[in-house]
């Protein structure tokens, strides 16, 4: 049985780490690793970084892996109700150790498996033809690497063809693909699998645990950072395209002078313009107006400090912190976990906002 919101800040529970070797063929547990030290260590979740997580585990002694991975595991324990949590599965650098007598030590910096497809590139071009499925593509490519993968259904085809050279990574290609079918860039699991998932816009969101600071479990740090910062969003876009028939380029110009709007030029008293590049001529004011509302999409961030709670990145979080009349919900972007009792995190919460 699950274990309910509350169960997770209770004083008496009690939380330990294992560590194992993963077969890379199978993707199978091989054994224990006991010569990593058991707390220490942390992991760090970034939707931000292509390879969107890494983990930094110390070690005493022998650490021969060969080519295979790591998983990292926790259990939590509390009133004889027992938790085990996989928090990820990693490929293990050893890039020095120190020595001591007869004692090794070091630590172990581990990739995402996302790594592989960084590392594996296109050793000819390739093409993508036209009505191809290109979410069907980006899991063959996933798939020839050697990785698991699950993805949403797509049917999305792509209206023209693409094509790579020869030496563009697999994780661009992929990313690239997904991208056009309106999904995310690639996530990967905590068990290895390659995520390929629909973008959602945050507003469509559930928050998955809601943080209060008026209860009696008051599970979050007092010190909370809240950024919102609109000083460089444009109220003004000037869209560009050159013309080669004629030394004069096209140009078509969007402002917001909405007074009600926080961004624009009356409420600012100022203008801040963007120029923007026009790919082609067609529809060149829409271009520019479509520029000047996701320029207007500002990012407004919270960062929090709080206990270990089993949420993934990309998942919403809601933050009720009465004594500053702040109700703020936002995706978690970015998140580290340190591997000792409590499990304490923190994260980065973000949500657009338009003026």
């Amino acid at each position: 049985m699950a274990w309910q919101y509350d169960d997770w800040f209770r004083s008496s529970r009690l939380d330990s780490f294992r560590y194992a070797e993963v077969d890379r063929s199978t993707m199978l547990d091989i054994r224990d690793l006991d010569s990593i030290e058991e707390t220490g260590g942390s992991i760090k979740y970034q939707d931000s970084t292509e390879l969107k997580v890494s983990a930094d585990l110390p070690f005493v002694g022998d650490i021969s892996l060969g080519s295979n991975y790591i998983r990292v595991y926790s259990t939590s324990v509390c009133d004889n109700e027992e938790i085990t949590i996989l928090h990820g599965t990693f490929i293990p650098s050893r890039p020095s150790t120190d020595y001591s007598g007869a004692v090794a030590t070091g630590t172990l910096d581990c990739y995402s498996l996302l790594k592989i497809l960084e590392d594996t590139a296109l050793e000819e071009p390739l093409t993508i033809e036209a009505e191809s499925n290109p979410v069907g593509e980006a899991t063959r490519l996933i798939a020839r690497a050697g990785l698991p993968c699950i993805a949403d259904e797509s049917t999305t085809l792509l209206s023209t063809s693409h094509s790579y050279d020869a030496g563009t990574s697999y994780l661009k290609v992929c990313n690239d693909l997904v991208t056009i079918a309106g999904f995310t860039t690639l996530g990967i699991d905590a068990s290895g699998a390659v995520r390929l998932v629909r973008a959602k816009e945050p507003s469509q969101l559930t928050p998955v645990y809601i943080l209060r600071d008026d209860v009696d479990n008051v599970i979050f740090s007092p010190q909370v950072a809240h950024d919102l910062d609109i000083f460089e969003v444009p109220n003004k876009v000037i869209a560009i395209k050159s013309n080669a028939k004629d030394s004069t380029p096209l140009i078509a110009v969007a402002v917001n002078d909405d007074p009600l709007s926080i961004y624009s030029t009356v409420s600012r008293g100022r203008v801040v313009a963007k120029v923007s590049d026009a790919e082609n001529q067609a529809g060149l004011a829409a271009i520019a107006s479509r520029v000047l509302i996701e320029k207007s999409s500002t990012v407004e961030s919270i960062d929090l400090s709080h206990p270990y709670l089993p949420y993934n990145i990309g998942d919403a979080l809601r933050l009720v912190y009465t004594k500053h009349e702040l109700d703020f919900t936002g995706v978690a972007v970015s998140k580290t976990l340190e591997l000792k009792r409590g499990m304490p995190c923190k994260t980065c919460l973000k949500r657009f906002t338009r003026g």
